[in-house]
């Protein structure tokens, strides 16, 4: 998201901010979605024990379901003995879907997500210096409840899930285009957008059956970009 702050750490986190110069020793934060490998990786998180292969001087704050934290644990403790996150100088905040948490500057607001039933996936408004983003991947059709919770919001970035890109929506928990469209016109009828609301599809598979050309392509007429690796936005 920033430069202190990243929204899920899956396993190729690390090369990804060595390839776009993003400095991970400025990193304050991680707020994660849910525990599916790609956007969760404990083993990564691991090397944060001193006396490994590099020694961490301060916390790094992980804000997420509990079930974050199981994941975390269960896979240290299996692979190298780490059984308590403060060894990991990981300091946790516990984030109920519905409930909003206030990191010094950073407002962060869980939502439910329509995904992997039983890992309490969630989705995240972030607000920042009057700025906010909502970032809604992994996720499929939201239930009325959700969309109830973002009335009003007056959102300026937003991220949807778009893993079948124009293949059916068969695998339960995604979004192709018309649900990457369905739902930004749903957030702009609920009066969550504004003029310079920046919309972007993003969280892409082979599922999709599309280059990123062909993406742009489709969504374009839309007003609705396409994200990439190292895409950086201001708002």
């Amino acid at each position: 998201m920033d430069h202190d702050t990243m929204v899920d750490f899956g396993p190729d986190a690390v090369r990804q901010a060595r390839d776009h110069n993003i400095d991970l020793t400025q990193l304050e934060r991680i707020v994660v979605t849910h525990n599916h490998p790609d956007h969760l990786s404990p083993l990564e998180l691991q090397f944060r024990r001193n006396g490994w292969f590099s020694h961490v001087s301060r916390e790094l704050a992980v804000i997420g379901s509990r079930r974050i934290f199981s994941a975390i644990l269960s896979f240290t403790a299996e692979d190298s003995g780490i059984y308590d996150l403060a060894d990991l100088k990981i300091r946790p905040w516990y984030l109920q879907t519905g409930d909003t948490i206030t990191d010094r500057d950073l407002t962060v607001t869980a939502l439910e997500a329509n995904h992997a039933p039983g890992k309490e996936a969630q989705l995240f408004v972030l607000e920042r210096g009057g700025k906010r983003f909502f970032v809604a991947n992994d996720t499929g059709k939201l239930p009325e409840r959700n969309w109830e919770q973002l009335r009003g919001q007056k959102l300026d970035l937003v991220a949807i899930d778009c893993t079948m890109g124009t293949a059916p929506e068969q695998i339960i928990g995604h979004l192709g285009i018309e649900g990457v469209i369905d739902f930004r016109d749903k957030l702009r009828q609920l009066g969550c957008l504004h003029d310079n609301t920046l919309v972007y599809a993003n969280h892409f598979s082979h599922n999709g059956l599309c280059l990123h050309r062909e993406l742009e392509a489709l969504f374009s007429p839309h007003g609705i970009g396409v994200a990439f690796d190292g895409l950086t936005v201001t708002v």
